[in-house]
């Protein structure tokens, strides 16, 4: 059965924008671990919970199987899709190679004024993380100060590759600031991005950037196997 606070989301869908609108609610919730991996979304409860058809039900668990949150196995209907640790690493190195590209781009092409919303993207991450909804915030704020960077790049089809990547990430990556330190340690790298678009610095961007998203994979696919671990040392100490 699904969360009652999943359709609480999406209490008022407007015409013509069910599909959309329930897209965002189940994407919501399963980067928030609200939904996790393997969890059933049968059609038929996710129609009633929001109160339309099942068209635009269809309409978003296909989205989201494109976007890699949902998959749709032959005669068992729609489930939310897991990342095991190859996955991520995978995905992150490709991240990595992109990224880095689109930070020294950035950096070359950057005016002023985009360099000040690099700024103002820094401090409202350093902010707003340390709020107490900081860590369900933290993965917008973290995009929106990477983000601020590439943009300047003026590079859209790569931006476009970058932002799909963030968004099949997301839920795994952040998982790294719940260690203690972690976020001290993040403010610190931002810290060295952002001062490398003050210098005008491209490769020292590059650079800097690439380590930052290979770092945060590694110590996040660490937190993943901390259950595992647990339960690993539970069953050594019952046997």
């Amino acid at each position: 059965m699904l969360p009652s606070t999943l359709f609480s989301r999406a209490a008022a869908i407007g015409h013509g924008t069910a599909a959309e609108t329930i897209c965002n609610a189940l994407r919501s919730a399963i980067s928030e671990n609200m939904l996790p991996a393997g969890q059933a979304l049968p059609q038929a409860e996710l129609a009633n919970g929001f109160g339309v058809s099942i068209i635009p039900v269809r309409e978003a668990l296909k989205r989201l199987e494109a976007e890699g949150f949902v998959i749709s196995p032959p005669n068992r209907g729609a489930m939310v899709l897991g990342m095991n640790e190859a996955d991520i690493e995978e995905y992150s190195r490709i991240r990595a190679l992109l990224e880095e590209q689109a930070a020294a781009d950035g950096v070359r092409n950057m005016t002023r004024v985009q360099l000040a919303q690099v700024e103002d993207a820094y401090e409202a991450f350093v902010e707003g993380v340390a709020a107490a909804d900081g860590q369900r915030r933290s993965g917008a704020l973290n995009r929106a100060f990477h983000n601020a960077i590439y943009v300047a790049a003026g590079r859209p089809r790569l931006f476009e590759m970058i932002d799909d990547l963030h968004t099949r990430l997301d839920r795994y990556i952040r998982g790294h600031l719940v260690i203690e330190g972690r976020k001290e340690v993040t403010d610190r790298e931002h810290k060295a991005i952002l001062d490398a678009c003050r210098a005008r610095d491209a490769d020292l961007c590059a650079r800097l950037t690439r380590e930052h998203i290979l770092e945060a994979a590694a110590v996040s696919i660490e937190v993943m196997r901390r259950p595992k671990k647990k339960a690993d040392r539970t069953r050594s100490i019952r046997g």
